[in-house]
């Protein structure tokens, strides 16, 4: 039980570190890449157990198209994995995988509130 709770305390503080780190990194990135009116954000980093591969959940903030956005940052993943692997080399052996994601969070809430909406306004008219 105890070399559970340290494998996840690693998997957890590693996550924090990379999303702090990626932040900045993903930041300017996107300044180059897309231009300074889109801001990109990482809202939250999954590392998988063995700290191998990292799963990245961008917001876009600004941008007309998500889903190009994303794809020209994750054409750049390598370049992204080694400015991280330089903040990172006093810390990991080996840095993750990046794998990088559209974060749908704030969609989802949205269409969850839509929905509540419809229903509070059904509710109302009988």
């Amino acid at each position: 039980m105890l070399i559970r709770f340290v494998l996840m305390n690693r998997q957890e503080k590693l996550g924090k570190q990379l999303q702090r780190d990626l932040g900045e990194i993903v930041d300017s990135a996107a300044k180059q890449l897309l231009g300074s009116n889109v801001l990109v954000s990482v809202q939250e980093v999954v590392l998988t157990p063995d700290l191998g591969l990292a799963k990245v959940y961008l917001s876009f903030l600004g941008s007309k198209d998500k889903e190009a956005d994303l794809n020209a940052l994750d054409e750049h993943s390598s370049t992204i994995r080694r400015y991280l692997a330089q903040k990172l080399k006093d810390h990991v052996r080996k840095v993750p995988e990046i794998q990088l994601y559209l974060d749908k969070t704030i969609e989802q809430a949205e269409r969850i509130n839509t929905l509540l909406d419809k229903l509070r306004d059904e509710r109302s008219d009988n």
